[in-house]
């Protein structure tokens, strides 16, 4: 973007490669969606090839088994898909469209059968295979978060609809839940071999990991698409609203931003002191303790490979290099 100066972003977690397993994830991805054909058109293919989402992924879950990989690659492919659906289908324009196509995907979380379309089988195939044989409690955080990121796409609406502009605090809040940050941080479990004693997940300090990890990735996000959500005129930009509320010059409130995001890693930073400490004040050792010190581990390293994806992909071959020149769904990871 002409004539602003992107800040230095902070982030005290170190680069590491993708996931060696991308490739086979990739053809893998490639006979799924052949399979499901979940893609209504040409033009939705070509934009999953351009997003790369097997990067993304392998950047985020460089550890993950080559099967587990698979598995998320198809699960973050899914998500991708139905945001393109919401954002430029009729789904995604009219409350009542929408409510009415969150009803196909919602009750599978429940054991339902899955609808009648392509979008809806595959999201019941997935979830079936996310939650195999994993604990009755990760089932919930899972099945809870998905609910929330979904709905979010209902409330978004309503508020455009409205023409309501929240504030720069409840922004702060939704943005963790919009972009489906919670259910990328859910699933590092499967992609570090691990499934928290839910006692763990009770710790302040695993919340507050989480919530910081989760703004982290929204806002930093928000400063590669400042470009396009400007040119599309709608408040779901952490710069926009600050500039909107505060009325101030758009560099500054990049800077703010900036400031925030800087906050965010020291909270993280802060949260993965305090799980070691709370690990030992409730007693927890071997095992557990050891699954809970890799899935701190792994927040960082998803953390860190949002941030490094940006520079390595372009979501829409039109975008202009570089932050506020990188063009990225309004409401989704990246």
């Amino acid at each position: 973007m002409d004539g602003i100066r992107m800040p230095q972003v902070r982030l005290p977690f170190p680069a590491h490669e993708a996931n060696p397993y991308l490739a086979r994830a990739q053809s893998a991805l490639d006979a799924w969606l052949d399979e499901s054909a979940i893609c209504r058109s040409v033009e939705s293919r070509r934009s999953l090839q351009r997003t790369r989402i097997p990067l993304i992924t392998a950047l985020a879950y460089p550890d993950a088994a080559p099967d587990a990989l698979e598995l998320l690659v198809q699960w973050a492919t899914w998500t991708f898909v139905i945001d393109d659906e919401f954002d430029d289908g009729p789904d995604g324009q009219d409350p009542a469209r929408c409510a009415s196509a969150l009803a196909t995907f919602l009750p599978v979380l429940d054991g339902a059968p899955a609808g009648g379309s392509a979008s809806a089988r595959a999201f019941a195939g997935t979830w079936e295979r996310l939650v195999e044989g994993r604990s009755p409690a990760w089932r919930r955080m899972l099945g809870d978060d998905i609910r929330a990121y979904l709905w979010s796409y209902y409330e978004g609406l309503v508020d455009q609809r409205a023409g309501r502009v929240p504030t720069v605090a409840a922004y702060r809040r939704r943005r963790c839940v919009s972009v489906a940050a919670y259910t990328w941080l859910d699933v590092v479990e499967i992609a570090v071999g691990v499934d928290l004693p839910e006692t763990v997940r009770h710790f302040s300090s695993f919340r507050d990991l989480r919530e910081a990890a989760a703004e982290y990735v929204g806002l930093h996000n928000d400063l590669w698409s400042l470009e396009r959500d400007k040119n599309a005129g709608a408040f779901h930009n952490a710069v926009l609203l600050v500039q909107h509320h505060d009325g101030c010059p758009l560099q500054e409130a990049v800077d703010q931003v900036n400031d925030l995001i800087t906050d965010c890693a020291q909270r993280m930073l802060d949260a993965e002191r305090a799980l070691a400490v709370q690990l030992d004040a409730a007693g927890i050792n071997g095992q557990a303790r050891a699954d809970a010190l890799s899935c701190r581990e792994g927040y960082a390293k998803f953390v860190r490979g949002c941030f490094d994806y940006p520079s390595q992909a372009r979501r829409y071959t039109a975008a202009a290099t570089g932050p506020c020149g990188e063009a990225t769904a309004p409401h989704q990871l990246f």
